[in-house]
């Protein structure tokens, strides 16, 4: 199988056409498993793929992890979590505000998510253009781009992630606050080494970072402050348009992400997702 690769000038991201992830060959999935690992993010374009066509490639780069969040799974297959906002016998069928916040999926475990795979079914519009974007931030390239100073300070120390933290402080969320409190906080290092590539990538996000250990909670909060700042600037940023058809695969050890949420409840977005297991970060 051909595939044709263009990729964006960014620090991560590429595209991919010409690929039927439903019946991939081996060399054709061993170059795009390659693919991913270079940019973090990618896309391959038009897909129509059966929930058992989805988990089935998924399951090719390891195994599923099942989202806890259960009423928003896939009654056939608990490995597909459908992000959306479509409203069935007056209840949601997935999950409205996944992706509110700067994360990375996982974080909360102690072996985080390692890729993620969101499959795009319906994409929201508006005068012929797609809403709904999804922006992912480059933690590699952000590391590479700290001043030596600050990649010394930061290079040993651990932070601590938590979920129930997230769902604490929103409004309206007592009881994903009250299912949250089964998965204890949990210590990464701030800059992690990947696994696959070697490269150094800053840990940490707005979303599940609550605090660098051992630190003073002024000291902890600003140098939180500023490197999520960092991370998620401009420079190290790839913004995703979709189109239904889309499968973005992302690699959770080199990315952050965050959707725009710039549509109306009644403009319908409906999408599943694949979690791989992931490893612990150190």
């Amino acid at each position: 199988m051909k595939l044709t690769i263009t990729r964006p000038d960014r620090p991560i991201g590429a595209f991919v056409e010409g690929a039927s992830l439903a019946d991939l060959d081996q060399q054709s999935f061993l170059a795009l498993r390659a693919l991913v690992h270079e940019r973090s993010v990618v896309t391959i374009r038009r897909q129509d793929l059966s929930q058992a066509e989805q988990v089935a490639f998924a399951r090719r780069f390891g195994d599923l992890q099942k989202i806890f969040i259960k009423e928003a799974t896939a009654l056939e297959y608990p490995e597909l979590f459908f992000v959306s906002n479509v409203t069935e016998k007056g209840r949601p069928i997935g999950s409205v505000d996944a992706g509110m916040f700067w994360h990375t999926d996982g974080a909360y475990l102690p072996k985080p998510h390692s890729l993620s795979m969101l499959y795009a079914i319906e994409v929201p519009m508006r005068d012929g253009a797609a809403l709904g974007d999804t922006l992912f931030a480059g933690m590699a390239a952000a590391y590479e781009g700290l001043p030596i100073a600050v990649a010394r300070r930061i290079d040993g120390l651990r932070a601590v992630h938590s979920l129930h933290h997230r769902y604490a402080t929103k409004a309206g969320a007592t009881d994903m606050a009250r299912r949250a409190e089964e998965f204890p906080p949990v210590s990464h290092p701030v800059v992690i080494r990947h696994p696959v590539t070697g490269r150094k990538c800053l840990y940490v996000s707005e979303g599940y970072t609550t605090h660098i250990e051992g630190m003073p909670k002024a000291e902890s909060d600003a140098l939180l402050e500023m490197l999520c700042a960092h991370v998620t600037s401009e420079r190290f940023l790839y913004r995703h348009t979709w189109a239904p058809g889309d499968l973005v695969i992302w690699d959770n050890r080199a990315t952050l992400h965050r959707a725009t949420f710039d549509y109306e409840p009644t403009q319908r977005r409906l999408m599943r997702r694949a979690t791989v297991s992931g490893e612990s970060l150190g």
